[in-house]
């Protein structure tokens, strides 16, 4: 009977240095590389290592086989714990590392003496096509993972999934706890954020919105709360999109783990082994799934408060119109009675204007031309004089009107000046004609 270890080393791919130091050590150590493994039968009974690719991620993997022998694993183990130790900066760009702990005797004799190094961390059952396997140790944090596996067939299919599924698979694992590291950082940092809204709405809501003194509010104010409202807004789905983003992510990274596990030939239960590895991942998926839905609540509250503070805007908005409304009318009735008042007393200026041209123009006509006058028939002077001072007065408000901007009473004053030339001119006239006539007699 004899036992043998698995150990599988996993770098990034710009690592490759300190992978290529970590096969110096094991060679120097009387460990033989090799090429390509495609079975057990074909290794040499010593100390062997080769070299993995991960298809689907930008991975190297060292992969160490112990020399056979029947001490259960106890000096294999401490050897390989000794041989990664000696440089500790290759062990600090270890991503993490597989062990399966493999033997050809009885599952139950491997399994009691392997729980006497290590206590299982379950008691799941995974068969096998020619044996069992299940987990004993799990590391999340540091990417490790211990499994025992038996009894191997050499040329079992068995033997090509320990060689390459199963690394493959670990690898696969290392990819989903990355994300999970980074989804986990995310989701605090939402959480966090999306407590402090909530508080944040709450005071809003009851001290700005709720309570008397909101009412002392002015528009202004409640315009910079929508400010606020529409930010936090805003924040909540980009959380809500990032949340997304990420579930989208881990089932996608759950899906390509499932699949790989499903084509394993040598797995006759690969639900149980994929129920086992991803439990925690699938507590994960249902956090971002609730944080979703929080976040979702959280962004139709923040919606409410934003309609509902646009609405009391609206409202003191109306209240306002109307109270400036009553006052440009109370102003518009002011000015309508000054528009009056300015009217009665633009009225009795012109009356007066009229009155005061009609006196001095009589009187300056008497002067001037006595003897015509005296043969002028009062009724004539009367019209003549009404006629004279009216027009004057009615040239004078043109002439006002046309220097303040007016310019539509151009016509209306030409008229005005021509009608006062003509009667300046027949006044003249008449006065030299009738004053010559009375001469003659």
């Amino acid at each position: 009977m004899s036992q043998f270890v698995l150990r599988f080393f996993y770098f990034l791919e710009e690592d490759i240095k300190s992978l290529k130091k970590l096969s110096e050590i094991f060679s120097r150590n009387g460990f033989i590389f090799s090429a390509k493994i495609s079975s057990l039968s074909v290794m040499p009974p010593g100390g062997v290592f080769y070299n993995l690719d991960y298809p689907q991620g930008k991975l190297r993997i060292l992969a160490v086989k112990t020399p056979l022998n029947d001490d259960y694993w106890e000096t294999d183990l401490n050897d390989l714990r000794s041989l990664k130790e000696e440089d500790i900066l290759i062990a600090n760009d270890i991503m993490g590392h597989l062990t399966i702990l493999a033997g050809d005797d009885l599952w139950e004799d491997l399994s009691k003496k392997a729980e006497a190094i290590f206590s299982g961390e379950t008691d799941d059952i995974i068969e096998l096509k020619n044996g069992k396997m299940k987990c004993l140790a799990h590391d999340r944090h540091k990417g490790e993972a211990i499994y025992l596996c038996g009894p191997v067939d050499n040329e079992s299919v068995n033997a090509s999934f320990l060689l390459h599924g199963m690394p493959v698979l670990h690898a696969g694992m290392l990819r989903l706890q990355a994300l999970d590291f980074i989804l986990n950082d995310r989701l605090l940092s939402i959480r966090r954020e999306k407590d402090e809204m909530q508080q944040d709405l709450i005071k809003i809501l009851h001290t700005k919105l709720v309570m008397d003194q909101a009412l002392l509010m002015a528009a202004e104010e409640l315009e910079s709360e929508t400010q606020g409202l529409a930010t936090a807004y805003g924040k909540l789905v980009g959380d809500q999109s990032m949340v997304i983003d990420g579930l989208k992510s881990l089932e996608t990274a759950l899906l390509q783990l499932e699949r790989q596990i499903n084509s394993e030939a040598a797995l006759l239960t690969p639900a149980v082994l994929f129920a086992q590895i991803t439990q925690s991942y699938q507590q994960r998926r249902e956090d971002l799934h609730s944080i979703r839905e929080e976040l979702n609540e959280v962004r139709e509250n923040y919606q409410a408060a934003i309609d509902v503070v646009q609405s009391k805007i609206q409202v003191m908005n109306s209240r306002t119109n109307i109270a400036a409304q009553e006052q440009i009318k109370g102003l518009l009735e002011v000015n309508t009675e000054m528009q009056k008042q300015g009217l009665v007393f633009q009225y009795a200026a012109g009356l007066i204007e009229f009155i005061v041209l009609a006196y001095y123009s009589h009187t300056l006509w008497s002067h001037l031309q006595h003897t015509a006058y005296t043969v002028i028939p009062s009724w004539i002077q009367f019209i003549m004089v009404l006629a004279f001072s009216g027009n004057i007065v009615w040239a004078t408000h043109l002439i006002a009107e046309y220097y303040q901007g007016e310019v539509h009473v151009r016509k209306k004053l030409i008229l005005a000046i021509i009608l006062f030339l003509l009667l300046f001119a027949l006044i003249i006239t008449g006065s030299i004609m009738a004053g010559n006539h009375a001469g003659g007699h």
